[in-house]
């Protein structure tokens, strides 16, 4: 049983702009006794709830609808944290089975992991302060977990948003991209570009269990299949990303997304 199949967090996104910034900080990093020397925890690293629930990429409709529209109209002004960004993107196709999304350009933190804990810690570590220019940072969804069955390697990723105080991306007429995000203090974060390309999603509710999410990669293969869309290369070799939204630490239903480049 592989760990990084029961979390909670490339993509449910809200799609608004080019390199809009989000990246989705799905922590409750209560968990300190992971922490690596020289990490510094913050105890505001829990999760806002507000933040369990999917957005919508920029279309009309879908099973992400609603969720920018409900944002719009509020009266109030959004406290910092408040602020739930996502990674841009734009729906291209939408079926029963699967969504294709085109994912614009954007800045992530990654790290690698054995456990899920030390994954959290350091990417919410760097999204709470501990980067070189000390700055916090709005907000993120989904966490994102990258597994290549080929050599066994697992990777957390969250998308750099806007510093906290700045005007989120999706808040701004002609949305640019973050040009200097934070550089990384600690040598097991790195920052890195994503995006650029299209995937194939299915989205699932409930526990990522490993024969769960499996069954959903499979299912969405298939459906890809038989409309005659191919897989990229690394797809094809196995490796695959699993997107969760929402608090780790939660009874509500999790919202889930295996997640497949695509080539068109």
């Amino acid at each position: 049983m592989h760990e990084y199949f029961c979390l909670s967090s490339k993509s449910t996104p809200t799609c608004i702009g080019r390199v809009q910034r989000n990246t989705s900080r799905v922590f409750d990093c209560r968990v300190r006794s992971m922490a690596q020397p020289g990490m510094q925890l913050r105890p505001s690293l829990q999760h806002s709830p507000r933040s369990n629930s999917i957005p919508a990429c920029r279309a009309s409709g879908g099973v992400l609808g609603g969720l920018k529209k409900a944002l719009q109209g509020r009266k109030k002004p959004k406290r910092s944290a408040d602020i739930v960004e996502f990674p841009p993107c734009r729906l291209l196709k939408q079926t029963e089975d699967y969504e294709l999304r085109m994912y614009d350009v954007y800045p992530f933190v990654t790290t690698r992991y054995e456990r899920r804990d030390e994954g959290y810690l350091a990417l919410g570590s760097y999204m709470e302060g501990h980067n070189a220019d000390s700055a916090k940072m709005n907000l993120t969804q989904p966490i994102m977990m990258r597994y290549e069955p080929a050599t066994g390697l697992k990777t957390m990723q969250l998308y750099v948003g806007s510093k906290q105080g700045d005007p989120p991306a999706s808040q701004l007429s002609k949305p640019e991209p973050m040009q200097h995000p934070p550089l990384p203090v600690d040598t097991f974060v790195s920052l890195e570009v994503g995006g650029g390309e299209v995937v194939a999603v299915r989205a699932f509710q409930g526990q990522a269990t490993e024969s769960n999410t499996q069954q959903q990669r499979l299912h969405l293969i298939k459906a890809l299949e038989l409309d005659g869309i191919t897989l990229g290369l690394a797809e094809r070799a196995g490796m695959f990303r699993l997107a969760q939204y929402g608090p780790i630490n939660s009874m509500s239903i999790r919202k889930n997304e295996v997640i497949l480049t695509v080539q068109l």
